[in-house]
C-alpha cells in the first residue's frame, strides 16, 4: 500500500446504511446494490482496488470481528462524512489523471483514510452528485 496506516473499520455516526470507502473484500462480503466502479489510488505500487458503497456498518462489523488478524488487514471501510477541508482546488481532471488518493495528497496534503473520506464527501457536494456518482465520473 502506501505510507498510511492500514485502515480498519471506522464509523463516524451511527445509522443503518450510509456511504463508505471500502476494500474489495468488503464488496465481496456485503454484495451492496449501490456501489461505485473500482478505483485505484494513483500511487505507482498500489494495486488495490477501492470502492464507494452504501453499506450496513453493523453487518460488516460483525463479519470483521470473526476474521483472523491477517484477514482483517484486507477488510476495511471508512464512512464518508463532511469535513472542513477546502476542496476548491481539486478538479475532476486532476483526479482522473493522477488517481484519487494521489491527487488529494498532491493538492491539499491529506493522506489518512478518514481525511480522504471527508474529502470525497466534500467533493461530491462540490460537484453536486452522490459519492458513487463522483467515483463513476472519475473512472469513466
Amino acid at each position: 500500500m502506501n505510507t498510511q496506516q492500514t485502515p480498519q473499520l471506522h464509523k463516524h455516526i451511527v445509522s443503518n446504511s450510509t456511504y463508505f470507502i471500502c476494500s474489495k473484500k468488503v464488496i465481496d462480503f456485503a454484495k451492496p446494490t449501490e456501489v461505485s466502479k473500482p478505483f485505484k489510488s494513483g500511487y505507482c505500487k498500489d494495486e488495490d482496488e477501492n470502492y464507494i458503497a452504501v453499506l450496513d456498518f453493523e453487518t460488516c462489523e460483525l463479519h470483521y470481528n470473526q476474521l483472523t488478524d491477517d484477514e482483517q488487514d484486507d477488510f476495511w471501510l471508512q464512512e464518508l462524512f463532511s469535513g472542513t477541508m477546502d476542496v476548491s482546488k481539486i478538479t475532476l481532471k486532476g483526479l482522473k489523471e493522477n488517481g484519487i488518493w494521489l491527487e488529494i495528497e498532491r493538492v491539499i496534503g491529506l493522506t489518512t483514510t478518514k481525511n480522504r473520506a471527508m474529502t470525497l464527501n466534500n467533493l461530491s457536494e462540490k460537484f453536486n452528485c452522490t459519492p458513487i456518482e463522483l467515483i463513476n465520473k472519475i473512472t469513466k
